[in-house]
């Protein structure tokens, strides 16, 4: 936060049309920050951790989760296992959070994503959703990656920019759509 500011004093950033975008250690960060502060209009968190107690028993890398938090096993450490999750702190989060997740990630897999997405939507947080196709810790397919990014776009220019109407899958879709009907009349061969 303190290099936000400095970006902010500087007048590169306006600190009104903020949003932050993580996909694994950045979505991570992405759901420390929406439990933390409420600075940023949107926030688009991918393959996130949400609860880390939860996640030690849910992930393939168990011993690498145990060293970033103490080198300690969350029962003979619960309290700071605890402290480092953003479940903890979820009754402050207000930011309008779209998720992604991959289907079968191993490194942070999809009930991480669950949680946040239903605490958020029981909290009444706008909140989007999105399970991808595959068994990797990101998106596999260009398609879907395609997807993910004009879903992200369509969502901070609505939370952050106000501007274009409030998001849809449909009309998400339907832009991936006519990207496809594009792309489908150009040729790639020399």
């Amino acid at each position: 936060m303190a290099g936000v500011d400095h970006l902010v004093a500087d007048g590169i950033v306006d600190s009104t049309e903020m949003g932050v975008l993580g996909w694994s250690a950045g979505g991570h960060w992405s759901n420390w920050i929406l439990t933390h502060t409420n600075r940023f209009k949107a926030i688009s968190t991918g393959a996130g951790v949400f609860n880390w107690i939860s996640m030690y028993g849910e992930s393939d890398t168990q011993r690498v989760r145990q060293w970033y938090l103490g080198d300690k096993l969350y029962f003979d450490d619960m309290d700071n296992w605890w402290k480092q999750s953003p479940i903890a702190y979820i009754k402050n989060a207000k930011t309008p959070t779209m998720i992604h997740v991959v289907e079968g990630d191993p490194r942070v897999p999809r009930p991480q994503s669950e949680e946040l997405h239903m605490a958020l939507e029981r909290l009444g947080v706008p909140t989007e959703f999105l399970v991808y196709p595959g068994a990797t810790h990101g998106i596999p397919d260009p398609r879907n990656q395609l997807l993910k990014s004009t879903a992200e776009m369509a969502w901070m220019n609505y939370w952050v920019r106000h501007s274009g109407k409030k998001f849809a899958w449909h009309d998400v879709l339907q832009t991936l759509d006519q990207s496809r009907d594009t792309t489908a009349r150009v040729s790639l061969t020399p």
